[in-house]
């Protein structure tokens, strides 16, 4: 693949990514989407007696599988793998404004 067409692929892809990552938000907040963009891990977290990284690691290792499972076999199973990745980027970047977030408070997290 030539670097242009990297160039592009990687641009929408990666405005594809965002996007999901602001549809699923308005879902899994519950109405909270523009106030607090980690209540749904917070909220999980009160309630299952975890810190909200612990949360989204969770999540996070349910794409992890899936992928690892895609490296081993090639198989995609109840959605694409590009489905998979960008999840997993858009976990990553909620990691970032975590630990933004409770470093900034002075919470170990």
């Amino acid at each position: 693949m030539k670097a242009e067409e990297y160039k592009k692929l990687r641009d929408k892809f990666i405005l594809d990514t965002f996007k999901l990552s602001d549809d699923k938000r308005i879902e899994y907040t519950e109405g909270n989407h523009n106030d607090n963009v980690l209540w749904n891990f917070e909220t999980i977290a009160d309630k299952v007696n975890l810190k909200p990284l612990q949360v989204l690691s969770v999540y996070y290792q349910k794409h992890n599988s899936s992928i690892n499972n895609y490296f081993k076999d090639g198989k995609e199973y109840s959605e694409p793998i590009e489905g998979r990745i960008q999840d997993m980027i858009n976990y990553l970047l909620l990691m970032v404004a975590m630990l933004r977030k409770y470093k900034k408070r002075g919470i170990d997290e």
